[in-house]
């Protein structure tokens, strides 16, 4: 499978459908650089005629979907599943784009055996129309939006899509809790997903909890495994848990990594509470003013509220 991936994102990739790139300026007066789809912001690697294919790729009945928002272990899970799946505590031997709706196209997904771990960062209500009619299982992970938020932002100036002069983190959270950035934001995303599973309730769902998954992650293999109906194996799932603790599958996914002048932009830290090293208090009033508004009604509203956090 052919995938292209450039050092820096760059406007109209695709000679066939032009990106629409846009220019979002913080009140810092630094540019994002990103591209318009359909009413949804994406960074500039994606190509708009893959996009356009995502509600037509053909699913299969046991297919695992995996729609994610970015920066909440989406590698690390998709790095735990695969392994349950194959049967072994053995790294995957690619990078998780191959199996991503936002790069590979129909044909190329096609082409991957079953079971096949379907991954995406599109909202639930984008995703293949045959998910709704095969009841695929989706695997929906959960982390501190505060979390996800400093992870996008220095994935964001890792892959170089500011301008010029890279913007200050308080600068972007304000693009970030106004949804200017991937996917029209954290947001926007998980209530999408919460209105989809309230509508297709036949449709078997299991939570990923970036947080409970780093304090245990055994536990969190386990679980997985359970949800998956695959016959439970514990020392399948400690070998696996012990495979992919972040230190080690850094240096083991060293060769299937995406590089930005020589520095991986997949792997960050893979810690929780890096958000306190970022945020002032001033920041913190203005986030969960935001998160209210947000999140207020959300049957994952109790989970990062901040009576419950603080």
């Amino acid at each position: 499978m052919a995938l292209t991936f450039v050092d820096a994102p760059i406007e109209e990739v695709d000679e066939n459908e032009p990106q629409n790139v846009v220019y979002l300026d913080d009140k810092g007066g630094n540019s994002l650089r990103l591209q318009i789809f359909q009413g949804m912001y994406y960074h500039c690697y994606y190509r708009p005629t893959i996009l356009r294919q995502i509600r037509s790729v053909r699913l299969r009945p046991d297919d695992v979907y995996f729609p994610a928002y970015l920066r909440t272990g989406t590698h690390w899970t998709f790095e735990m599943v695969s392994m349950l799946l194959n049967g072994k505590a053995e790294t995957i031997p690619k990078y998780k784009g191959h199996n991503q709706l936002e790069f590979a196209t129909n044909e190329d997904l096609n082409c991957l055996p079953s079971p096949r771990v379907i991954t995406a960062h599109q909202w639930l209500s984008n995703a293949p129309t045959d998910l709704k009619k095969l009841k695929c299982k989706v695997i929906y992970p959960l982390r501190d939006p505060r979390d996800v938020a400093v992870s996008l932002y220095s994935a964001y100036v890792d892959c170089k899509f500011y301008v010029n002069k890279k913007g200050v983190f308080e600068d972007f959270l304000t693009l970030f809790l106004e949804g200017k950035v991937d996917m029209n934001g954290f947001f926007d995303h998980i209530r999408d997903a919460e209105k989809f599973f309230a509508e297709n309730p036949d449709i078997p769902v299991h939570f990923m909890i970036y947080e409970e998954t780093a304090k245990d992650t055994l536990q969190a293999v386990q679980n997985l495994s359970d949800f998956l109906e695959l016959s439970r194996n514990d020392d399948l799932c400690r070998a696996i848990a012990d495979k992919c603790k972040f230190s080690r599958m850094v240096v083991d996914k060293e060769p299937y990594s995406r590089k930005v002048d020589g520095k991986n932009v997949l792997y960050r830290k893979g810690i929780v509470g890096d958000w306190r090293n970022w945020f002032t208090e001033e920041m913190l009033e203005k986030y969960y003013s935001v998160y209210e508004e947000k999140m207020s009604g959300s049957r994952f509203y109790d989970r990062y509220a901040k009576q419950k956090l603080e």
